[in-house]
């Protein structure tokens, strides 16, 4: 039985979150900035949209538009040449290889970073607050890069 490397699997073959740590540095930026984007945005929103249910209709917005690429691209059958490994995998024309559960799972960190900034923006609306979340934001979700010198 041949055991095939983490880095060497194809992306729609991702079978854990640890396999995130093989994708090229500029996948992992693309994905922390659209983090930052959106936390940037939410910090803008929160003062005028006071109704409860704002941070529910830009969660479920912003889930949307991170998701119709991905749909779109899959019922075009966009790009059918060979599945690359995660260590080769482009930000723009693989995004929507991956297998459902790695949607499901970046769906619900956006939600999370979502809600939780929004709370944190409600009770502290200053700029040291955003410089914090932003910080944080950062580091938790480029970490599969800067991890990678100790992991080896």
């Amino acid at each position: 039985m041949h055991i095939i490397k983490s880095s060497d699997k194809p992306i729609d073959r991702m079978d854990r979150l640890a396999d995130m740590a093989h994708f090229p540095a500029l996948v992992n930026a693309g994905a922390t900035a659209n983090i930052v984007i959106t936390l940037l945005i939410t910090w803008q929103l929160v003062p005028r949209y006071p109704q409860t249910y704002a941070p529910i209709v830009w969660t479920t917005l912003v889930l949307c538009i991170n998701l119709m690429p991905v749909i779109f691209l899959r019922a075009v059958s966009y790009n059918k040449s060979p599945t690359p490994a995660l260590r080769s995998m482009s930000l723009f024309n693989d995004q929507h290889r991956f297998s459902d559960w790695v949607y499901l799972a970046a769906s619900a960190n956006m939600a999370f970073w979502i809600l939780v900034s929004w709370s944190i923006f409600t009770i502290s609306y200053t700029p040291t607050t955003l410089a914090a979340l932003l910080a944080v934001a950062f580091i938790v979700t480029f970490s599969p890069v800067l991890l990678r010198p100790f992991l080896r």
